[in-house]
């Protein structure tokens, strides 16, 4: 089965996700995870709201899907679940996922009304109206909050990450009350026994539960951060009130008495182990090196500065020593100072350094002897201050275009890189999909495997072992219990002998059937169609097949009781497939033995001879050994008759499926074929009656 896990779904580590759906192919998706594949279990970096994820819901085809709610992470300030939980139960409802599994916080168990309850109570209305009106079976498992030492944005992985970098904890309880957590193998363990025992609604109108988990914790939260002092022995913590504000109001204890699952552990008890899991995870000593680039990165702002100042000092220096003029006569190092910072930092920056240099050319001026009045009321003395604005601006265009583009280059090559991998990853896993497919198809009971397997059984030229072989290859191939055939031997029979019967059934139908009162039967499977009994009439089959030879009907396959899923198309054209089949077989061995009949039968006699006779005498026994069947072998002593007088007296004392055979001992044996204890003895009378001398043997003489 594929399963799809969505949501909160970095509570599960590759063992929890083991536990909870064994070897089924397991998919997790969400915007924080990392692209990889591990065995059966893979994860993709995608939001459940792009339009990514519906192209993978598609591809895959899940039967299974489990959200895991943000709820579930205490002080969580995730938003936008219902418009997610919306999207997958749509998704849910187009490829008639069969299970679907909503975990969230027993918070919503509160006997309280505020705005979280609010949400709690239109996620569950949201999950019953797809269950009730898209035949959805929904279970909503109401939890205490998880806790997680690899899931960064657990609730307890902020505290070590906040203690990591010493800053103080606040946390929304009283120090002596109890930290409600179950540990996610606990879940994952409830998990396999909830989808162990699932039961499928029997009419398909799918259906809707909610269960409660308990934690059993008894740790206390000050009790916790006693164990957490022993890592962190500077950690400072503040208890802000309770965080309990009602009373839960948990229903029935089905996970315990439905399920028999309680937790096995006090979650917070193990906090050691979660913190050793964190740091194994994300605490590094950082080196000297990465501290002073930590810091450069950090002061970057001020080298700026420190740039803009110097280089201003710089340029002034190089034009009071160097007695550059001011009216562009050489090479204005001001102009390339301005270009500098423009290039490097941008408009903004490029501006302050024009106004700098602006500032720097007006005190050249006055030095020179260029008052105030002249140098603004002069508009030839205005063009190096233009042009120092002006290449500030386009400088600085250039840049911010330059970095704009390059971010926009690099994010589309990120989406692109990231799509081609998408892309990539649904494409092997389609095209495993497609070969995992092709070898179940093959090896599986209703592929191309079965089908040869069914043609190597009844490819026979004996008709009766074609019948020994048919019930069993039926039985498996329709996956039912209760299958007869019956045989007409004559175009103007009345009746339908019974040949062989599923063991379940055989003691319980009837030897012969009136092929009057299955009138209705008998029309519609001469059609080539299969009858199906939608009036429900009592003592008919489900289903019944035909088989003709040379236009006329001549075999009766029945299937008794079905299962309810197995009243479809489907099941109705495997039936169909295999009449098909054995109507094939049974033709041509019915032709060859018209062909070798000369062999067969002693001339001018229906007596067979005696290596036929002992043939069909151990097929039938067989089929007895098999309970397909009931059969009596009768001795017929001859006492100097003929085998013609023989077979003149019984033509009209036996029935058309009873074999004559003659034995070694020179006797006549006969298979009577549906005989047993309660009518052998009227099969012996009826050849008393005749003046034969017969009694019931176990062997062939």
């Amino acid at each position: 089965m594929d399963t799809l896990v969505v949501g909160s779904n970095g509570y599960f580590s590759k063992e929890s996700l083991e536990t909870a759906f064994g070897t089924d192919n397991i998919i997790l998706c969400g915007p924080k995870l990392e692209s990889q594949k591990e065995g059966n279990i893979r994860w993709f970096k995608k939001s459940i709201m792009g339009d990514d994820f519906k192209t993978l819901f598609f591809t895959y085809g899940f039967e299974r899907v489990v959200f895991v709610s943000h709820f579930i992470n205490k002080d969580s300030y995730e938003v936008g679940e219902i418009e997610q939980l919306r999207n997958v139960l749509s998704l849910c409802r187009k490829t008639k996922v069969k299970q679907f599994v909503y975990v969230t916080s027993d918070e919503a168990l509160l006997d309280v009304e505020n705005s979280d309850s609010l949400i709690y109570s239109s996620v569950e209305s949201i999950c019953r109206y797809y269950a009730e009106q898209y035949q959805i079976s929904v279970r909503i498992i109401y939890s205490p909050h998880l806790i997680s030492g690899h899931y960064k944005d657990d609730f307890w992985c902020r505290i070590f990450d906040a203690l990591e970098k010493g800053i103080m904890v606040d946390i929304k309880a009283r120090g002596d009350e109890i930290a409600d957590f179950l540990s996610i193998d606990d879940l994952a363990a409830f998990l396999e026994r909830l989808f162990d025992g699932w039961e499928e609604d029997e009419y398909g109108y799918g259906s809707y539960e909610t269960i409660y988990l308990r934690s059993g914790a008894k740790t206390t939260y000050e009790e916790a951060f006693s164990i957490i002092r022993k890592f962190y022995p500077k950690a400072k913590v503040s208890f802000t009130g309770s965080s309990i504000k009602g009373r839960h109001d948990y229903g029935q204890d089905v996970a315990r008495e439905f399920y028999g699952w309680f937790a096995k552990k006090d979650a917070v008890a193990e906090i050691d182990e979660y913190i050793r899991q964190y740091r194994d995870l994300y605490h590094e000593k950082r080196k000297i090196s990465d501290v002073i680039r930590e810091k450069f990165r950090i002061n970057g702002k001020i080298m700026m500065v420190l740039e803009l100042i110097l280089g201003a000092l710089f340029v002034e220096a190089y034009n009071y020593y160097s007695g550059g003029s001011v009216q562009f006569r050489m090479i204005d190092v001001r102009l390339i100072f301005v270009v500098l910072m423009s290039s490097v930092y941008g408009t903004h920056i490029g501006a302050i350094t024009a106004f700098i240099e602006i500032a720097s050319l007006v005190f050249a001026y006055y030095r020179q002897g260029t008052n105030g009045m002249l140098l603004f009321y002069d508009p030839s003395n205005w063009i190096p201050f233009i042009l120092l604005l002006v290449t500030a601006a386009v400088c600085g265009y250039i840049k911010q275009r330059k970095d704009e583009d390059i971010a926009f280059i690099t994010d589309e090559n990120r989406l692109v890189k990231e799509e081609k991998d998408f892309v990539n990853r649904l494409y092997e896993e389609a095209m495993e999909y497609k070969n995992q497919y092709k070898q179940d198809l093959i090896g599986s009971r209703d592929g191309f495997g079965r089908i040869f397997d069914v043609v190597q059984k009844l490819s026979t030229t004996v008709p009766e072992e074609i019948f020994a072989e048919s019930i069993p290859v039926m039985e498996d191939v329709l996956d039912n219990r209760t299958i007869a055939i019956y045989t007409i031997n004559d175009s103007n029979a009345r009746f339908a002998r019974l040949s062989v019967a599923s063991e379940q059934i055989s003691s319980t139908l009837k030897k012969s059937i009136n092929l009057d009162d299955y009138r209705p039967v008998i029309d519609e499977v001469s059609k080539g169609e299969i009858w199906f009994n939608r009036d429900v009439k009592e003592g008919f089959p489900t289903y019944v097949a035909g088989i003709k030879s040379e236009g006329t009907l001549s075999v009766l396959i029945m299937i008794y009781h079905v299962e309810y899923i197995q009243i479809s198309t489907y099941y109705t054209n495997l039936i169909r497939i295999l009449s098909g089949l054995m109507e094939n077989f049974i033709i041509k061995a019915w032709e060859y033995q018209k062909a070798v009949a000369d062999k067969t039968y002693v001339e001018g006699t229906q007596i067979t001879q005696h290596e036929y006779f002992v043939q069909q005498f151990n097929i039938q026994k067989e089929m007895a050994d098999n309970k397909l069947t009931d059969f009596r072998l009768f001795r017929i002593m001859r006492e100097n008759r003929t085998l013609t007088e023989i077979d003149e007296m019984l033509q009209t004392k036996i029935r058309n499926n009873d074999i004559v055979g003659l034995g070694s001992d020179n006797n006549i044996y006969l298979l009577a074929s549906q005989v047993d204890d309660s009518s052998e003895a009227i099969v012996l009378k009826r050849f008393q009656n005749m003046g034969l001398k017969c009694d019931v043997v176990e062997s062939v003489g």
